[in-house]
């Protein structure tokens, strides 16, 4: 037993864990120093839980990849589904508020494990040895995406809504599902885009009437809040101590930090509070880090991001069926698009998204979530490259 255990293990992808384990002790640092000046004791010890949820998600990530990812897949995916779609209904019905949402349910929140229970959900969908991969596959697509998507909306939480869209779109492309209408549909999402950019812009551009500029904002069908991140993301010098704050005092972190940054713990934004605590731990960690690690540490997490999605696309080119294939290409490209989305804010490049960076941000769930499918990425790597039976 011992010898098959030790034999199973050799086969762990040692980049895969390294990264990772990387990526969760700079975490730790800069959630430390992010929170060093909170004047709430328990706030200065978020550096702690982080450290803490890093230590349970190991003993997660070790027993997932011990567990053959075809069990994990194929009998819990739907468990795992349903259960997520169920605490999901309850969260507007019992769910925690906080900062104007109800995201939180039990401590715990429910859209986190929802983005790795669709991506099980799909692997397993496109893997059936008699699906039809058509116009019939797609339309179901679209369905055991859509419930749990309009659950997150209501919350409202549209940046992990969103994350959802590039994570099954290359989900449908690598199982070749009903290409034509995939191809159709991002044509469509990337003109309803621009258009609606477009109309925010000529809004706040144009010379025209109130009126008319409400009717405008109005045809977007967006809420204020979101026209708001749209106009600041449009127009950088608007709103510079309202909506566009935020963003702001973030590139001037990352701007100052130059190409060696000020100092661990000396980053002047955050210290003297003009980016404000409540986000400098988890949706602008990157501010904070690239403020006192400077370049150079910008530089080095995005190496371990690149090692990190590099290595888990390594193991779903040698992995020899597709359900092992398209989990790895579903959970590389979720962490992916966080990492982009969330830095690419970070420096002004997007609009605000409250979307965490994985494994550094500040976030029991998430954190927990992201190393329990690293886990199984891992059970891939060890399983994968074993044929499979046929009865």
């Amino acid at each position: 037993m011992l010898k098959t255990l030790l034999d199973r293990f050799q086969r762990l992808n040692p980049m895969l864990f390294a990264c990772m384990a990387g990526l969760i002790v700079i975490g730790v640092a800069f959630v430390y120093s992010a929170c060093s000046v909170r004047e709430d004791p328990e706030l200065r010890m978020l550096y702690m839980r982080h450290a803490e949820v890093g230590v349970a998600g190991l003993a997660v990530y070790l027993l997932l990849a011990w567990v053959n990812y075809r069990t994990v897949i194929r009998r819990w995916g739907w468990l795992v589904y349903l259960a997520c779609l169920v605490l999901l209904v309850l969260v507007p019905l019992i769910g925690e508020a906080r900062m104007g949402a109800r995201r939180w349910l039990f401590g715990i929140q429910p859209s986190e494990p929802a983005k790795l229970a669709v991506v099980m959900l799909l692997a397993w969908l496109y893997s059936r040895r008699d699906a039809k991969r058509g116009a019939v596959m797609f339309l179901l697509t679209l369905v055991a995406v859509g419930v749990p998507a309009v659950l997150i909306l209501a919350q409202p939480d549209l940046g992990t809504a969103m994350v959802l869209v590039p994570t099954v779109f290359a989900m449908l492309f690598t199982a070749r599902v009903a290409p034509r209408i995939v191809w159709s549909c991002v044509l469509a999402g990337a003109v309803a885009a621009a258009l609606i950019l477009g109309l925010i812009y000529t809004a706040e551009k144009a010379d025209l009437p109130r009126e008319r500029r409400e009717q405008l904002i109005a045809m977007t069908q967006l809420k204020p809040h979101q026209v708001r991140r749209l106009q600041v993301f449009l127009f950088p010098d608007k709103d510079l101590h309202g909506s566009g704050y935020n963003r702001r005092q973030s590139e001037i972190a990352v701007g100052s930090g130059g190409a060696w940054g000020k100092g661990y713990l000396k980053g002047e934004q955050y210290m003297l509070g003009y980016l404000p605590s409540s986000v400098s731990s988890n949706d602008f960690i990157f501010a904070v880090l690239a403020e006192e690690a400077g370049f150079a540490g910008s530089l080095t997490v995005l190496l371990l991001f690149l090692g990190l999605l590099g290595s888990g696309l390594w193991v779903a080119f040698r992995c020899q069926n597709d359900t092992g294939r398209l989990f790895c290409v579903g959970i590389i490209t979720l962490t992916f698009s966080h990492m982009f989305i969330n830095i690419a804010m970070t420096i002004g490049m997007m609009p605000i998204t409250g979307l965490p960076l994985p494994f550094i941000s500040y976030g029991r769930t998430f954190m927990l979530t992201m190393m329990a499918a690293f886990g199984i990425v891992q059970s891939v790597s060890i399983y994968g490259r074993e044929s499979e039976t046929r009865f």
